[in-house]
């Protein structure tokens, strides 16, 4: 089990329901690259169970916390978190 996570964060345009709609997707139209709006969402990593299906910030620290895991730095770019308990955690 890792010790520490670092999700990245971006920013993508999302539709209403909150899927990632790609500006140079030709299935798009205008109309609906209208509709979206910017959210900063963790990009999805494999070795980061939480990160998969692309979380909001806030989901992906609710989720990283019910996993036991605390935040260590957060900034623009990237939110790193330790277990708290693995070997070399705060526990």
């Amino acid at each position: 089990m890792s010790v520490a996570h670092t999700a990245r964060i971006a920013v993508f345009n999302v539709d209403p329901v909150g899927n990632i709609v790609k500006k140079d997707d030709p299935n798009v139209s205008i109309k609906q690259q209208m509709q979206t709006q910017m959210s900063h969402l963790i990009i999805e990593d494999s070795a980061i169970p939480n990160s998969i299906g692309n979380p909001t910030v806030k989901a992906y620290i609710e989720a990283e916390a019910a996993s036991d895991y605390v935040i260590h730095r957060m900034g623009q770019t990237e939110i790193t978190t330790y277990s708290r308990t693995a070997a070399g955690g705060f526990g």
